[in-house]
């Protein structure tokens, strides 16, 4: 038959009760310390009481989850998660999931429940939710001399169960009924699916069900003897002792998985650390070849620029030599003014010179522009007109003296000469700065 979480529930939930009721007895809703290295749990009352705490799990608020305590052993001693890992062990022989899943997203009274469960596995049915601040809580089973319950009676028994059936936890009240007198050491025997009798050393009790549930609760004649009552606590004895043996081998297992899950985590740990380092190395190789690569590039521009800069002074040593003019400034857009062959269709002609006195030559700055030049040119100009003029009449005065002299500059020497030079029209008169003039142009 499959067991479902349910099942273990309705198994330990009467007992549980019961269990929780001496727990509140000898607490005395005192303060209490729980120490997991010791492992104990203290209870500070009158008369200090000290139990065994096994963790179970957690349940917090802010992560919304519950995980149990074998998720990484290693953290806690052995014997404080031995009930988890008892737990876990016969989760897996009925298969659920809930006892073998190391997470679970809470619900309504899901730590409750999985710590009812747990109880019937590991036989310790007394539990405490211990408080651990930030809307954490751990639920721990606890167990201890003196917790242990008196001899059962019908009149005790049947309190629990109404206390128990209150919470509305239970939901097969028939399987509740059956475990609980079974775990107490009790004698019960079914008339039909629709009464029990249990028998106590005190008397019996008749217990009517309708459609499974608890319906009433009566006196009823007692079905065995006080020997049958001796031989039934022995054999719940001898069933919680059983489940404490299991969990000590349980204890020695969670040890071998704890040094496994430690050396695995130390492994992982070691392996991220090593992976962290060699990430490290390559960003600052990384670095380290950025960096030269830049330093490598500033060089290259300075190197560069110091090019620049010593072709752009020796070619300004070349070009400005202390009492030399060159060419290449009167002829800025020219290669080789100098040096130009003449061109096809030039035409021979007269060339014709004067000369300028001393006192009329202009002297020009380099800073005076071309108006000055051009006025310097007409200043000339008009001297040589003049001269001409006095040359002309100098001529004609000679001339009536009875010769023929020629000045230079003044009308054709021959008589073809005069003619060819009446008939060509006269070019206009340009003007020209005075460099122009200088060399020639």
């Amino acid at each position: 038959m499959t067991t479902t979480l349910q099942d273990l529930i309705d198994d330990s939930i009467f007992i549980s009760t019961e269990y929780q009721a001496r727990l509140a007895e000898i607490s005395g809703g005192a303060e209490w310390t729980v120490d997991f290295s010791a492992p104990s749990f203290t209870l500070q009352s009158d008369d200090s009481v000290t139990l065994t705490p096994y963790l179970l799990g957690t349940e917090s608020e802010n992560r919304g989850s519950w995980i149990w305590s074998w998720q990484e052993l290693g953290h806690f001693p052995d014997r404080v998660v031995s009930a988890a890992v008892q737990t876990r062990t016969g989760g897996a022989q009925h298969g659920i999931s809930e006892l073998t899943t190391d997470e679970l997203p809470l619900d309504e009274g899901l730590a409750r429940k999985l710590t009812l469960a747990a109880k019937t596995l590991t036989g310790a049915y007394a539990h405490y939710p211990v408080t651990a601040g930030a809307g954490v809580r751990a639920w721990i089973l606890l167990e201890g001399s003196q917790l242990e319950l008196d001899a059962p009676t019908v009149n005790r028994m049947g309190q629990v169960m109404a206390q128990a059936l209150q919470t509305g936890t239970a939901v097969n009240h028939l399987r509740a009924v059956d475990s609980y007198a079974k775990l107490r050491g009790a004698h019960i025997a079914w008339d039909t699916e629709a009464t029990a009798v249990i028998t106590a050393t005190d008397g019996a009790l008749r217990l009517w069900f309708d459609q499974g549930k608890i319906s009433g609760i009566e006196a009823a004649e007692p079905t065995v003897g006080a020997d049958e009552l001796a031989r039934l606590a022995v054999a719940a004895q001898d069933q919680r002792e059983q489940l404490i043996a299991e969990r000590d081998e349980i204890e020695r297992l969670a040890a071998t998985e704890a040094a496994e899950q430690m050396a695995a985590r130390e492994a992982q740990a070691q392996a991220a650390a090593e992976e962290a380092a060699r990430e490290d190395e390559a960003r600052a190789e990384a670095a380290r070849v950025a960096e030269a690569e830049e330093l490598a590039a500033e060089e290259a521009r300075l190197q560069a620029l110091a090019e620049a800069e010593a072709r752009a002074a020796e070619k300004a040593k070349a070009e400005e030599v202390e009492g030399t003019v060159s060419t290449d400034r009167v002829y800025p857009n020219a290669d080789q003014p100098f040096d130009q062959e003449p061109t096809e269709d030039a035409q021979p002609g007269r060339v014709t010179t004067s000369t300028i006195a001393d006192e009329d030559i202009v002297t020009a700055t380099e800073d005076e522009d071309d108006e000055l030049l051009t006025s310097a040119g007409e200043s000339v100009q008009t001297k040589q007109t003049a001269g001409s003029l006095a040359a002309s009449d100098l001529q004609t005065d000679q001339g009536q003296a009875g010769g023929d002299i020629r000045v230079a500059g003044a009308a054709p020497d021959f008589e073809a000469e005069r003619a060819e030079a009446a008939t060509k029209p006269q070019p206009k008169e340009e003007k020209k700065g005075f460099f122009s003039r200088f060399f020639g142009l």
